[in-house]
């Protein structure tokens, strides 16, 4: 399956108001074709939402996809024709300061 839309931790808002139109649109639209990981390094994310075959594939051709994303954020990635929306939330692993 390729997914269009990743989300990476927990982000600040509402990931439906960020990714779809309305509740129905989500249900309908959106919510088969979105990924949630913890995973941060932008290849890896890409090949698990099945946008390239391989990590190495983006190092070699792509050496600005090479990063991890580690600020809460919204981007849009493009490798060839396909696009992929990602929203960067903050890490769920109990490590933020109280």
């Amino acid at each position: 399956m390729v997914y269009q839309n990743v989300v990476i931790g927990k982000p600040e808002l509402d990931i439906r108001q960020v990714i779809a139109l309305d509740n129905d649109d989500w249900d309908k639209n959106e919510k088969p074709v979105t990924l949630f990981t913890e995973t941060r390094f932008l290849p890896v994310v890409m090949k698990e939402a099945g946008i390239v075959d391989s990590i190495s594939e983006v190092r070699r051709n792509r050496k600005d996809l090479v990063i991890n994303l580690d600020q809460p954020d919204c981007l849009t990635v493009k490798w060839g024709k396909k696009r992929l929306f990602i929203v960067v939330g903050g890490k769920t692993n109990g490590s933020e300061n109280v």
